[in-house]
């Protein structure tokens, strides 16, 4: 009988009690909170169905189709922010249900502490399923419910683990044109107990009930693996991989991990019953730091049917092809089982008389000598950089360990190099965020005196929000109460950046050469009565926007997001967003009756 089966064979698919045809068997948690079959011997009449079906004991037919490979996220920005990745389960189910079928997935229960697979017949139902869950869901019940609307000539998108696609084509025997498969680059199941602890303690700790789990959210970008929790009372827990607890227990010491994943069967390429395979597509090379912030999703291509859905709904994404060997090496998970460790009989043991993080971090504090060798490789590194690194290290530890002016938020940090001057007079400040560092004065010439300036006067800001890339050379001028407001950007030599009032840059700014960027005209005009005429008037330019060599940004100016500005162009009225933008202009008369004096221009 089935529940014979080892721990290591079993994947907890539950398909076992929907083809009993005497309901015999029922599932019982261990000490670990994984569900096991149990067979019920008065039920049972011994027709060995179970064992027959189940897919654990199945030999594996191996898919000799090698998959297509692209890169892909979501045209709809909303989409692909709160998506786990680049947005192609959305794009991909959505589309599916627009055309009349069924999508089937994994939700949150209603307590948010567990996970049950559906049919999503609403657009409500379909949101419930979108996003990672990370820990095994509940699929008892649903292969009937599948079957059902085969057999009745519905389309149906079947959703989850690489284990659960090759239960559902194991139950179902046959294969129905209408079912498509799509499963995921899978690194583990984990235990729902653990989870439910995780959220448990939370709870207690916000004294409030959960009303909404957001893993792997992005408000710290894609790569932060960010957790987010939201409570009855309004307030909210963020944590990223660095402080989630959740996190560190999973990803970087397999602390819950089913036991039968440290065997897994369907690690293997070409892929087995699944017509389509997303994930994240970790290690991607050559992207923008506004793609790797939001996300990017890998699709494998398995059949020609997974082929014909994906084009489908190609309008969708913005994708490139690429091959199979490209994913490999940043997602081991697509072949590679975790390796199990006492780590895990140790947490469990300790969960069951202390909460969830005092687990966790019994389980991965390291010894003393792993201390010391982490010190020792510390300083290495830090040799490394002061032998080797053209940063002025006296400037380095004053501004980011001395200086009250600057301000940090995370891990970024200022990094002078030789020849750069930081001037912050008054009140002036610098906030800096995000994980990238705010460098000033790279890539100087050797033999070269250029020096790189950045100076804010009194009450000016400085809001860096994922460091910056100044070469040698550039100029950065925050005037008095102005506010400079910035995603990561770099500005090549010679670029000149003075804001009178409000400057704001998006996330992934490329600024050439000779670049000028005003936001005022500095002194001041005035009209025929005598009265002052030229306020400054903030300059806005949205994020991954490429101004080339020698272009002049006047103020009041808007740059839409994705756009490229030709060289030696003056851009002196809006430029829409994915435009190129640029040519010749002849100078004619902007304005007559006018004069100018030497007084600063006013700020009104």
């Amino acid at each position: 009988m089935i529940d014979c089966l080892k721990k290591e064979e079993c994947t907890g698919c539950k398909m076992c009690a929907d083809i009993c045809p005497k309901g015999a068997i029922s599932f019982e948690t261990d000490e670990q909170g994984f569900w096991y079959p149990k067979v019920d011997g008065k039920l049972c009449i011994h027709c060995g169905l179970c064992k027959k079906k189940c897919p654990s004991l199945k030999d594996i037919k191996l898919n000799d189709r090698q998959p297509e490979v692209y890169s892909a996220w979501s045209k709809n920005d909303k989409v692909r922010i709160s998506s786990t990745s680049g947005g192609a389960f959305w794009e991909i189910a959505e589309k599916f249900f627009d055309n009349g079928g069924v999508v089937v997935g994994s939700r949150y229960g209603k307590d948010w502490k567990s996970a049950e697979h559906i049919i999503a017949k609403s657009k409500k139902e379909l949101l419930q399923i979108k996003g990672s869950k990370y820990f095994q869901s509940d699929t008892a019940g649903i292969y009937n419910k599948v079957k059902k609307e085969l057999d009745a000539g519905k389309e149906v998108l079947f959703c989850g683990t690489p284990c659960q696609v090759a239960a559902i084509k194991s139950f179902l025997g046959k294969e129905y044109e209408n079912l498509y498969c799509m499963d995921f680059i899978c690194r583990s199941i984990n235990s729902p107990k653990a989870f439910k602890a995780y959220i448990n303690e939370l709870e207690l700790s916000y004294k409030s009930k959960v009303v909404e789990v957001h893993l792997k959210n992005k408000e710290k970008g894609w790569q932060s693996l960010a957790s987010q929790v939201r409570f009855e009372n309004g307030k909210e827990s963020i944590k990223d991989k660095n402080e989630d607890w959740w996190v560190k227990g999973f990803i970087f010491n397999d602390l819950y991990t089913r036991e039968s994943c440290y065997n897994c069967r369907y690690k293997v390429l070409p892929r087995v019953n699944s017509d389509i395979t997303i994930g994240d597509f970790w290690g991607i090379k050559n992207q923008t730091e506004s793609d790797l912030f939001k996300g990017i999703s890998v699709v494998l291509l398995n059949t020609d049917k997974g082929s014909e859905l994906f084009k489908g709904c190609k309008d969708a994404f913005q994708c490139k092809e690429y091959m199979l060997k490209d994913v490999i090496p940043g997602n081991p998970a697509l072949l590679k089982n975790p390796v199990r460790t006492s780590k895990q009989d140790k947490f469990f043991k300790l969960l069951n008389k202390h909460n969830f993080s005092y687990s966790v971090r019994e389980c991965i504090k390291k010894s003393q000598i792993d201390r010391m060798k982490d010190i020792l490789r510390k300083c290495k590194h830090l040799f490394s950089l002061v032998v080797k690194s053209d940063i002025d290290w006296f400037k380095f530890v004053h501004y980011n360990y001395f200086c009250k002016k600057i301000i940090r938020t995370s891990s970024s940090r200022v990094m002078p190099h030789k020849n750069a001057i930081l001037e912050l007079q008054g009140n002036a400040k610098i906030i800096l965020s995000g994980n990238k560092d705010l460098h000033i004065g790279i890539n100087k010439l050797k033999g070269s005196k250029a020096e790189t300036h950045v100076r804010l006067n009194d009450g000016a800001v400085w809001k860096c929000n994922n460091g910056a890339d100044l070469f040698y050379n550039t100029v950065v001028e925050v005037k008095q109460n102005a506010v400079f407001n910035t995603g990561y950007f770099s500005a090549n030599g010679g670029s000149v950046i003075i804001a009178h009032k409000n400057i704001s840059l998006g996330e992934d700014v490329m600024i050439g050469r000779n670049v000028i960027i005003y936001d005022s005209d500095f002194h001041t005009l005035y009209s025929k009565k005598g009265m002052a005429c030229n306020p400054p008037q903030a300059v806005n330019i949205e994020e991954h926007v490429w101004l080339t060599s020698n272009v002049v940004v006047q103020k009041g100016v808007t740059i839409g997001r994705d756009s490229l500005i030709t060289a030696y162009t003056t851009v002196n009225k809006n430029v829409p967003a994915h435009s190129i933008y640029g040519g010749e202009s002849v100078g004619k008369v902007i304005k007559d009756q006018v004069a100018w004096g030497r007084e600063m221009c006013p700020l009104k």
